[in-house]
């Protein structure tokens, strides 16, 4: 082993070593007396090997001829056909090498100067004489110019009938090895007269076309197919077959091509004979070989190799199928997708069908619309009408796209394609899984019913599992959770259909959406008891539905076990998950730590992690980072920017009050043909009408109106429900799909219009936004509608309104929060839930905070604390939560209205366990006392409950009044004694605090 490592290591220093030197100059060995350079490699121990690593070995060739290639020629023989398979046969060299040995005594196959030792030992000639063909086949796997030589000598000793073809490739070997061709040649030709047969011909052709000998090289290839044609036994592999090791078989291919093509351009079309002919067919095999060879694969070389055989018009069907073939196994799709689009230009190459199918997924799979299209436009060319194939995978991308009315044409041209007598016909429910999915994608329940109903009715067909799947995922995306049921119902009762993890999915995924962690739960154990495999989108479920409930350290365990699983699907989604409820935390130091971990356990990164990723940053308010991941990162490592990506920008920008920015990223958007979604129309529609008012602060708020509803006439007149199919979508929130998009548009819109006091104008649009919704919900609008319509209405001071949307909010979001139960019996998965919350579900305990905000504002205004006091209170026994905006909101308004009692205690209770000083305090103080970035981070979280600054103030009033009345009332002193004692916490935040006098602080505690 080691001596073959070391002749690896003198091999590769010898061909660097000749790289660098090349064969420039010329020295003339005839000037030496003979034999001069092979005594001095017997007599002072300089074998070829030294010779080589001292970068000498060409220093014994004469350089003036062709005798001194820089490449070595190849030493493995392919065995030939018809007779010479009987005489170089695999038992026959095993047979002389096993002789070899035995009479040697030789442990190795590769110790050469051993082996040429013991023979030269030998005193029998006879001996010598029956070794010498087995020394020479061991000799020939040599490199060395010194077994070259001692080969050759030993060829000149051999016996008249131990001359065959095999010795004689030995000895070809041998000379090609030593630079000598005039030799190998004479040999070659001999073997050709003596015995028929093209001996050493595989080593003469890869010689010559290292050489770029090429009319020789094309001699040696008729020679050889001449024999193989006259062959009687079987053909065996061609002659080129050994070429493909050499890495530059790519360059020699397009040098063998131009020097045809100049041959051919010198040759009158008159002249052109059968030999022009065979040198064409023999170049268009060698560059065949080089274009199909993986292990040479070079982007560059590949084209012009393709560009060959297109332009001698050779491209046939069959090998465009080979190269598309071998191009996807080395991953280079696009590679392939670029050479088709080349290859079509002609419209002389004719693709197979299969080669039409495999270029169609690598569309698919990347998105390309335009490929689909050509793609199709080809089967009609070439075959008058694309497959059902073509059709199915066409209609499923362009479904998951959202593009219904592309989803319908492909569905119509696949009934009528073999429609007959008039009637169209399906061959199974499969074909129109497609229009169910894209209709299900944009929120559209009764197309899909409908269609679904058509399967029986019209194509007399039975609904299969994926058609089911489908139906239960329309119900659920439009918040039905009941009819999912039913569907799922159904198809456990069906004896001809089973629910497959798909279905398990789709299922959990809906009641993830509605934040039931335990029916989650539930479903997963019942997939477990029914024996369904667990899928990646399972697991999906099960984290996200903790993240959701702001459970992330049982997500990542989730995480974590699951790489412990085999999972059907990609493990990323759960992973993406988990860094955005960091992410929504401010929290950039685990979501470093996971995108680590990620690395770690070989998950990959996809579009949505680098979404995560900018979410982090821009919630940190760092936008700018974000889009230098956009441009800098993703796309060098091949990730596709999506608008979503775009979206999350928009907003960062926005919230950093950078609108220009956000018109940067629309322009850069169109520049790059991407489609606009609904979220990145309504963060232009925001972006512009911030930009306005700042703009026009000096004109009338009439003038930003009229902006503003002009932009947003544009954006309800160009809404289309494939704008909000994505399933990533900014600003939606848990609205209803069939609802989300005119929502977020006529929210928004209501709320610039309650901004500008254009009360009336509210009414008229919220009358139009109810009339774009379906029958059912219209008497309910969603809870984020009702925000702005209270918010609206509490500038307009219209308390009435407000709180019938306060009544109609408690009365949604109890609906919403309460978990799924059936409405008669039981669900299939009721046994295995195990209730952990009663009341409100922890993801729905924060909903109704921003409404209860508006609310205890009117209430104040209209100085009803009592039933504020009693509402706050109910909403507590409920299982609702306040935020930390609504404890202090609240506590102040108790205070103004002289409730100081239950204001302080409430801010001792709930605000003062995280309250950390005053900030004027801690700067004094010597050491660094500055609150950890960590602890900044959380100060972001609604659940983070602090006492702010204006409630400390309002607090301090009411203890000054109170210390102020002690002296005259002992109510008051008992009332101020019983504070002191039980809210310590609160009385030394007033006592500690110091006075500014600022405006705040004078208006507040005027007098004190």
């Amino acid at each position: 082993m080691a001596a073959a490592i070391e002749q690896q290591g003198e091999q590769d220093v010898q061909q660097q070593r000749s790289a660098v030197r090349g064969s420039n100059g010329t020295l003339l060995n005839f000037l030496y007396p003979a034999g001069t350079w092979n005594f001095l490699r017997q007599c002072s121990g300089y074998g070829g090997g030294r010779f080589a690593i001292n970068g000498l070995e060409k220093l014994s060739y004469r350089q003036y001829t062709s005798y001194a290639p820089q490449d070595t020629v190849s030493n493995t023989a392919v065995d030939a056909p018809g007779a010479a398979a009987e005489i170089d046969n695999t038992v026959a060299e095993s047979q002389r090498m096993a002789l070899l040995q035995e009479k040697l005594r030789l442990s190795t196959s590769f110790d050469y100067e051993e082996a040429w030792r013991r023979y030269t030992l030998l005193e029998d000639r006879d001996q010598q004489s029956v070794l010498r063909v087995p020394l020479m086949q061991y000799l020939s796997t040599s490199e060395r110019f010194s077994d070259a030589e001692r080969t050759t000598e030993l060829f000149e000793a051999l016996e008249q009938e131990q001359m065959t073809p095999v010795t004689l490739r030995f000895a070809i070997r041998a000379y090609l090895e030593m630079r000598n061709l005039a030799d190998a040649m004479t040999l070659y030709t001999t073997a050709l007269e003596t015995f028929k047969y093209p001996a050493g011909a595989e080593e003469l052709l890869a010689y010559l076309i290292n050489n770029s000998s090429w009319s020789r090289a094309f001699s040696i290839w008729k020679d050889y197919e001449e024999f193989r044609a006259q062959s009687t036994e079987s053909k065996g592999p061609s002659i080129l077959q050994n070429l493909g090791r050499d890495p530059a078989i790519g360059t020699q291919a397009i040098e063998l091509a131009g020097y045809v093509n100049r041959r051919l351009e010198n040759t009158s079309p008159d002249a052109l004979s059968d030999e022009s002919a065979d040198f064409v067919e023999f170049a268009s095999r060698f560059v065949r070989k080089a274009l199909l060879n993986e292990q040479a694969f070079d982007s560059t070389r590949f084209f012009s190799l393709l560009s060959i055989l297109q332009n001698w018009k050779l491209l046939t069907p069959n090998l465009f199928g080979v190269v598309t073939d071998m191009l996807i196994r080395l991953n280079e799709t696009k590679l392939a997708i670029k050479c088709y689009r080349r290859a079509r230009w002609s419209k002389e190459v004719l693709f197979s069908r299969r080669t039409l199918h495999t270029l169609l997924k690598i569309c698919c799979d990347h998105h390309s619309v335009l490929g689909m299209q050509q793609i199709l436009d080809d089967f009609f060319r070439i075959y008058s009408k694309p497959t059902r194939l073509a059709y199915r995978m066409c209609m499923s991308e362009f479904a998951n796209l959202g593009d219904a009315q592309t989803v319908h044409a492909l569905f119509d041209q696949l009934v009528a394609r073999d429609s007959t007598g008039g009637h169209s016909s399906l061959q199974n429910p499969g074909e129109i899984a497609p229009v169910l999915h894209v209709h299900a994608k944009r929120g559209e329940l009764q197309e899909v019913v409908s269609y679904f109903d058509q399967i029986q009715d019209v194509y007399n067909l039975e609904p299969d599992l994926r058609c089911w799947n489908i139906l239960i995922n329309a119900y659920g995306k439009v918040g039905d959770v009941d009819r999912a049921y039913d569907c799922f119902e159904q198809l456990l009762d069906n004896e001809q259909l089973r629910p497959d993890d798909y279905t398990m999915g789709t299922l959990m995924g809906i009641c993830t959406a509605r934040g039931d962690v335990d029916r989650v739960i539930g479903l997963y154990k019942f997939a477990e008891e029914q024996q369904i495999s667990t899928s990646a989108a399972m697991v999906d479920c099960l984290v996200l539905t903790h993240v959701q409930a702001d459970d992330l350290m049982k997500a990542e365990t989730i995480c974590e076990d699951a790489l412990k699983m085999v999972l059907k699907g990609t493990r990323t989604r759960m992973w993406n998950y988990l860094i955005v409820g960091h992410a929504m935390n401010r929290d950039l130091l685990n979501v470093n730590r996971l995108l680590t971990r990620m690395s770690e356990a070989g998950i990959h990164h996809d579009k949505y992690t680098y979404a995560a990723l900018m979410q982090s940053l821009v919630m940190v308010k760092q936008p700018d980072r974000a889009f230098a991941i956009m441009t800098d990162v993703m796309r060098p490592s091949g990730i596709q920017v999506t608008s979503f990506h775009y979206a999350i920008l928009m907003g960062g920008y926005i919230v950093t009050n950078q609108f220009h920015k956000v018109f940067q990223l629309q322009r850069r958007m169109e520049k790059r043909n991407q489609r606009p979604t609904a979220s990145t129309k309504l963060l232009a529609l925001e972006a512009t009408v911030a930009q306005d008012s700042r703009l026009l602060e000096d004109g009338t708020s009439q003038e930003i109106l009229n902006r503003a509803l002009q932009i947003f006439q544009e954006t309800i007149s160009s809404m289309d429900a494939q704008d909000i199919s994505d399933p990533a979508r900014k600003g939606v929130g848990q609205v209803p799909l069939d609802i989300a998009y005119s929502t977020m548009i006529y929210r928004f819109m209501i709320s610039v219009l309650g901004n500008y006091a254009e009360f009336s104008s509210v009414d008229d649009l919220f009358q139009a936004y109810t009339k774009t919704l379906p029958a059912s919900p219209r008497d309910k609008p969603p809870l984020d509608m009702l925000f702005t319509i209270m918010s609206a209405k509490f500038a307009e001071r219209d308390h009435e309104t407000i709180q019938k949307c306060w009544e109609a909010s408690v009365m949604q979001a109890k609906e919403l929060g309460q978990a799924i139960v059936a409405d008669v019996g039981n669900f299939p998965e009721d046994h295995l839930v195990q209730r952990e919350w009663q009341g409100i579900m922890p993801a729905r305990q924060l909903e109704l905070s921003r409404h209860l905000g508006v609310y205890m504002k009117s209430l104040h205004v209209q100085r009803k604390t009592n039933e504020m006091i009693a509402t706050v209170d109910g909403l507590i026994s409920d299982g609702f939560a306040l935020d930390n905006h609504n404890w202090n909101a609240y506590i102040t308004f108790l205070a103004i209205r002289h409730k100081y009692e239950l204001g302080f205690r409430l801010c001792e209770a709930y605000l003062m366990d995280q309250w950390n000083g005053w900030a004027r305090i801690r700067w004094t103080l010597p050491e660094r006392n500055r609150l950890s970035v960590d602890l900044r981070a959380k100060r972001q979280k609604p659940t983070f409950f602090r006492p702010k600054y204006l409630t400390i103030l309002h607090l301090a009033r009411g203890y000054l009044e109170l210390q102020s009345m002690a002296a005259e009332s002992p109510n008051s002193e008992v009332l101020l004694d019983d504070l002191e004692r039980d809210c310590p916490r609160v009385v030394r935040a007033i006592v500690t605090m110091q006075r500014v006098d600022d405006h705040l602080e004078r208006t507040i505690l005027r007098g004190y």
